[in-house]
């Protein structure tokens, strides 16, 4: 099962195939997702008990996030896997080995500027204790960069 789930596509893999990985990888992170937001929901009103508002209103946060994250990946997968040619254009995409040799290129030099980061936020918050959320917030934006990494890197190779 963890096989299954953690897969990568293969090349020479039909489009049912790879519509079979895509629709399983995406039920179970979607149920994942789910049970986790029931959890956190029963667990806040502990939290809005013991340590009050402030904490609790970051529960509520963090499971109503869950679950709209849980739907919105049922539905981009649902719109992927009922039309045919975009769900073979993302196969070709995830096999293609020019794509695959540019994610690791932005993922290598993007890890390169979370460790540059995160070194300048320990050390600035040696001064400012207070802010060091706001320090780390440019952390949260890496999933951008990311992914501004990996389209730069797929039209220079």
């Amino acid at each position: 099962m963890l096989k299954k789930l953690f897969e990568r596509p293969k090349q020479g893999m039909s489009d049912e195939d790879y519509a079979n990985l895509m629709r399983y990888q995406s039920n179970f992170f979607t149920v994942f997702f789910i049970l986790l937001s029931c959890f956190l929901f029963a667990n806040s009103f502990l939290v809005y008990y013991f340590y009050g508002h402030k904490l609790g209103s970051f529960t509520s946060g963090l499971y109503s996030g869950l679950f709209g994250g849980a739907i919105g990946i049922k539905l981009t997968s649902m719109v992927y896997l009922s039309n045919p040619t975009t769900l073979h254009r993302k196969k070709i995409a995830a096999t293609d080995e020019r794509i695959q040799t540019a994610n690791q290129y932005a993922d290598a030099f993007l890890l390169k500027i979370i460790v540059v980061v995160a070194y300048l936020a320990f050390v600035l918050s040696i001064f400012f204790t207070q802010y060091i959320w706001y320090l780390l917030a440019p952390l949260a934006l890496i999933f951008i960069l990311q992914l501004l990494l990996r389209w730069f890197f797929k039209k220079i190779l």
